[in-house]
């Protein structure tokens, strides 16, 4: 027997050539395995042995065959494959999560720097008060919400981007690009009088990494069987999420010594932040560009063909954002002092930017492209793909929204005591703001661990009810501790609560991902992934955006109740199609 595939459409054949004539109604063809150096599409009478290397040389990076269910393939050639992807994945996306979430860090450095010296990072064009301590906050919280909001918008076409670009395309390009936004944070914050308007421009270049994820995530679901398909996407999500961590642990001593020269502003060497991910995405794109392949229907068979086609689909994502970025600064005038209008705004833009990166990618596509995405597009006709992104917002919208306020939340709620003046007893957000994101990331494999022996609906139902009682609890504790003159005495049981709240919403994730898995075939299961996890990665936008209106209207356990009113449909919505006793799609 052997495989023929076009698209994201694969058929088998035993012994007559003709029938693959018979697949879609077109004779179809199998590209070789030259990865654009000789790239050809070989008839279908050449038809190559299905137990044979399907990329005999290390150079082969485009696949001939592939049937990782197949158990005599996937243990003689496909596991070693797999995972020889699945490696050189992790670190890029855990470097992506890194660069996407740095602000959230990188927000708290700016206050500290600018607490310790007043004519540091003043932001003049803001138009603000000296003495408005808040709304210099909320805007710092801010810098976090642009960067999530370009990095979910980028998404949007990441989701689509596997078959058009193929895997390896993608890995290497989103981290090769990530670099210049790098380069640029290590420019613009060596000044003290940087302005606020170019970090509203850079924060959304660092976006690349948040993009990322839809692609890196569909490009392994299509390497490992369904059996370990929970297993796979777990460590590749789990560890990648560390990033946040690694950001969050990290920054915090690289921008404390004179790593790469130049003078302290505050106290503080934020500068270094950009410089040193700029070696590390150099060390972990290199791999990417020379080992990674691509699945046999992926892609052009062209790697420079593949660049533009990755280009011109994360340029329609940049217009997104860009409208997006450029409405946010046109606008921050009139919202800035508004509590209400800032959580609107965040809403509003978030579907203006998915919005025109849709349009985008449809009208600036070629011909080729466009039949590719007509192809995937058949996801938003079931009603599943929409209930699993509602599920998929509480599970990994919420990870990365609380990941990106966490530090902040930290310094705000405890830093401060009723009256304004800062805490002398205030806990360090630098020393634990990093845990959330660890604990959230290292609850993934183990959800998509436990979904592969009981089942994803079951881990989302659990985790859920565990996600809705610590919100609770957090947002009871953010009350008390606001109105002490000791919160200190409240940030153990806060963090403890926060904490639960993490693993809850990371077992969720790795839960979630293998429900889409088993309800979807290999075909569609990637772009359904993409497209929900697109979705969710406005979290990364809106959590930082609501708990920044929360601050400056001191409703910030309003705020966490609300969150919590929302994951109670998300339970019934899981009980009701996956979970109960005959379920609709029981998974």
């Amino acid at each position: 027997a052997g495989v023929i595939e076009i698209g994201s459409h694969t058929d088998q054949w035993q012994t007559m050539p003709d029938a693959a004539k018979a697949v879609m109604g077109k004779p179809l063809g199998l590209k070789d395995a030259s990865g654009g150096r000789n790239s050809k599409v070989l008839d279908v009478h050449d038809k190559p042995d299905p137990y044979s290397h399907p990329a005999p040389q290390w150079r082969d990076w485009q696949l001939t065959h592939w049937e990782p269910e197949d158990e005599n393939f996937w243990e003689t050639y496909g596991s070693r494959i797999a995972w020889k992807n699945l490696i050189i994945s992790i670190p890029n996306l855990c470097l992506m999560f890194a660069t996407w979430t740095m602000w959230s860090i990188v927000a708290t450095m700016i206050q500290k720097a600018h607490e310790a010296d007043e004519t540091a990072y003043v932001f003049p064009d803001l138009g603000l008060d000296p003495a408005d301590k808040k709304g210099y906050k909320s805007m710092l919280l801010l810098l976090p919400s642009i960067a999530g909001l370009a990095g979910a918008t980028l998404r949007v076409p990441n989701s689509f981007m596997m078959s058009v670009t193929g895997g390896k395309t993608t890995n290497a390009m989103n981290s090769t690009l990530a670099i210049l936004p790098m380069i640029a944070i290590g420019i613009a914050f060596s000044s003290s009088a940087c302005p606020y308007w170019l970090l509203c421009i850079i924060a959304p270049c660092c976006g690349f990494g948040g993009g990322a994820f839809a692609s890196s995530m569909s490009g392994i679901s299509f390497f490992f069987p369904k059996r370990q398909q929970g297993m796979a996407l777990g460590l590749n999500a789990g560890i990648g999420n560390l990033g946040v961590s690694v950001t969050q642990l990290v920054l915090p001593l690289i921008a404390s010594v004179a790593a790469f020269g130049g003078s302290a502003i505050g106290g503080k060497w934020i500068m270094n932040c950009g410089w040193f991910y700029v070696i590390l995405l150099a060390a972990a794109a290199a791999p990417a560009w020379v080992f990674m392949n691509y699945m046999p229907s992926h892609g052009s068979g062209s790697m420079l063909k593949n660049v533009v086609a990755y280009l011109r689909l994360e340029g329609t994502g940049f217009i997104g954002a860009g409208v997006g970025v450029g409405l946010f600064i046109a606008s921050n005038r009139w919202v800035s002092t508004s509590p209400a209008l800032i959580i609107v705004r965040v809403f509003l833009l978030a579907a203006i930017a998915c919005i025109v990166t849709l349009a985008s990618m449809w009208f600036m596509s070629t011909k080729e492209i466009k039949e590719k995405l007509r192809t995937q597009s058949v996801i938003f006709k079931d009603k599943h793909t929409w209930a699993m992104t509602w599920l998929y917002i509480m599970t990994f919208g919420s990870f990365i929204g609380y990941a990106s306020a966490f530090p902040k939340l930290i310094q705000d709620v405890f830093g401060y005591l009723p009256n304004g003046d800062p805490n002398p007893h205030a806990p360090s957000a630098a020393t634990y703001a990093w845990m959330g994101a660890c604990v959230g990331s290292l609850a993934r494999p183990v959800g998509g661990w436990l979904s592969d022996k009981w089942s994803g609906s079951v881990v989302t139902h659990w985790g859920t009810i565990i996600e809705i009682l610590s919100t609770v609890a957090v947002g009871v504790l953010v009350r008390v501790a606001g109105n002490s003159e000791t919160p200190e005495k409240f940030f153990a049981p806060f963090l403890i609560a926060f904490l639960v709240l993490f693993a809850s919403t990371g077992s969720s994730n790795g839960s979630t991902f293998r429900q889409m898995s088993v309800i979807y075939p290999p075909e569609l299961a990637g772009p359904v992934l993409g497209w929900t996890s697109a979705v969710a990665a406005y979290g990364a936008s809106v959590f930082p955006a609501c708990f920044a209106a929360g601050l400056q209207g001191n409703f910030v356990d309003i705020v966490l109740f609300a969150f919590a009113g929302y994951y109670c449909t998300c339970l019934g919505v899981n009980y009701w199609f996956y979970y109960r006793k005959n379920a609709e799609k029981p998974c």
